[in-house]
């Protein structure tokens, strides 16, 4: 991952990811597409980034067909939406969502996301309170 700014020994170094570090990254996805279509890139995240406390990257579901299942994690979660439309749906509760929305979502909390629109990709950013993303245990 490459970095403008300190990918240095200390937990206190800044990062700065430039468009064309992150437009470089490969996507992720999951293994078993049971459990969505959806693709991320995790941009902030131990051992890649030297920080210790949060993780952060950009969710992408494609049009009509993309959608993270309902799942759990112990790691509360903060989505802001970048672009697109979708459907985020949290304990139980829908919430249309698009471009400037930003939701928090417990720790715990089962939530899910879809995309129905019919062209555009819905993208979000997405933040954990831990060090890597590895230490965030998903559970469908």
């Amino acid at each position: 991952m490459g970095t403008t700014l300190a990918n240095q020994q200390s937990p206190r170094k800044a990062v700065i990811l430039e468009r064309e570090a992150i437009e470089a990254q490969e996507k992720e996805s999951f293994s078993d597409p049971s459990n969505g279509i959806v693709s991320w890139k995790t941009l902030i995240s131990a051992p890649y980034t030297n920080t210790n406390s949060l993780t952060a990257g950009i969710a992408t579901c494609p049009p009509q067909q993309g959608h993270l299942c309902p799942h759990r994690h112990a790691h509360a979660e903060i989505y802001h939406i970048i672009s697109g439309r979708g459907i985020l749906c949290i304990d139980g509760v829908e919430q249309e969502v698009a471009a400037g929305t930003v939701a928090y979502i417990p720790g715990d909390a089962e939530h899910s996301i879809r995309n129905d629109e019919p062209e555009e990709d819905l993208k979000w950013l997405y933040v954990f309170g831990a060090d890597s993303f590895k230490d965030v245990v998903y559970r469908f």
